[in-house]
């Protein structure tokens, strides 16, 4: 049995242009927040993922080092997310939350070795058990906090949670009615 929902990317309107061309590339590394896989804001804590993925868009265009932005049009893509109900792994309930419980006592030796290099392990411990076999999980949703451009700007720091985030492993496979939701310019802002 398949589940169904809606997602919502937010991006430069060139990378956009990309992804409607030739479909979303991966996200990868130990430091994504749900591990390899695209990224979508989806209904959970918050009923207005889209608003959180212009947002997104927005808060992402400024380059911190250079101190200026990346990119001046963002664009928010909807996306029809369709997973098979064995292949998707929900860490907003309890026994989601038990299978990654049980993949750290699993991993504890490969924990310790990687010690402090990680300041989060989800993504890591994601990873590895994909790499190792363990499951094959082609969908993970979370809640998260988010600092926005906002967030960022008044320099606020809090840890509950404002979004619910998915992230697809398999963009062919699990994606359809990829769409332009919003373009928009990128206003100066100070971050």
């Amino acid at each position: 049995m398949s589940i169904s929902f809606e997602g919502y990317h937010g991006t430069s309107l060139k990378s956009a242009k990309e992804i409607l061309k030739s479909n979303f590339e991966l996200s990868i590394g130990d430091v994504e927040w749900l591990g390899n896989g695209v990224y979508f804001f989806i209904n959970g804590i918050s009923s207005k993922p889209e608003e959180q993925a212009e947002k997104w868009a927005v808060a992402q265009s400024w380059d911190k080092n250079l101190q200026n932005y990346r990119y001046n049009n963002y664009c928010v893509l909807k996306s029809k997310i369709i997973i098979e109900e064995n292949k998707f792994l929900d860490l907003t309930h309890e026994d989601g939350l038990e299978i990654l419980e049980y993949l750290v006592v699993k991993f504890e030796n490969k924990i310790k070795k990687i010690g402090k290099k990680l300041e989060y392990l989800d993504g890591f411990i994601i990873n590895l058990a994909r790499e190792e076999g363990i499951f094959e999980i082609d969908a993970i949703k979370g809640n998260f906090y988010i600092k926005f451009a906002d967030e960022r700007i008044k320099r606020i720091n809090l840890r509950t949670n404002n979004c619910t985030i998915c992230t697809v492993y398999k963009p062919i496979d699990n994606l359809e009615e990829i769409t332009v939701l919003k373009t928009g310019k990128i206003k100066n802002e100070t971050f």
